[in-house]
Formats: C-alpha cells, structure tokens, sequence
C-alpha cells in the first residue's frame, strides 16, 4: 500500500457529505476553461495524499462542493459540515445575532 506523501484534506469527506462520486465531482469542476479538467482519477490521487494539487484545482474543488479552501484543508464535514453549512446561509443582517447566539450556547458570552 503507497503511503501518503502530501498532506491531509478533506476533499473526500466533503465529497461524500455533498452525495457526490468522485466522477461527479470531476464532471462539476470547472478550470480555466473547457480544455483544462482534472480526472476522477486524479481527484482520487489527491484526496489520498498521493497527487499534490495546484491553487486552481483546490479552488475549484472547493466551488463544486460549495465550501472554502479553507473548509477543504482543515473541517471535517462528519463533525461540523451543517455547522458550516448554516453559518454560510446567514446574511449579514443577522450575522450579529448568530454569534451572540452561539456565545450564549457555549458560555462565552461574558
């Protein structure tokens, strides 16, 4: 078995959080145009930590699972994925509320 040699993400997690294969996913990207794409394959080697990926396939992996770069490198949807999910849904409008809500909920609204 090939180790992993690039670091942890969580593409394939937010990937099966979203109900996609990984051919759909592949199908859902979109780079810098029709004639640059990125194989199921390929998207496979890279949740493995076998394929680096560059700035633009993390960015588009993220866009056709709806999340940040940043939720793709470091949240594990199994854990926090509605949390994420909600917090994106709230306008700026009530944003103010959401976190006097949440300081309420976990004690630290002193």
């Amino acid at each position: 078995m090939t180790k992993r040699k690039y670091g942890k993400t969580y593409i394939r997690e937010w990937r099966e959080y979203r109900g996609l294969s990984l051919r759909r996913l592949a199908d859902r990207l979109e780079l810098n145009g029709p004639e640059e794409t990125i194989s199921h394959a390929s998207i496979g080697r890279i949740e493995n930590g076998l394929q680096p990926y560059s700035q633009p396939i993390i960015e588009a992996i993220a866009a056709a699972l709806n999340v940040s770069v940043t939720d793709l490198l470091g949240v594990d949807p199994t854990k926090e994925g509605e949390v994420v999910d909600l917090m994106r849904m709230i306008n700026d409008k009530n944003r103010a509320q959401a976190i006097r809500v949440l300081k309420a909920l976990t004690g630290t609204d002193g």
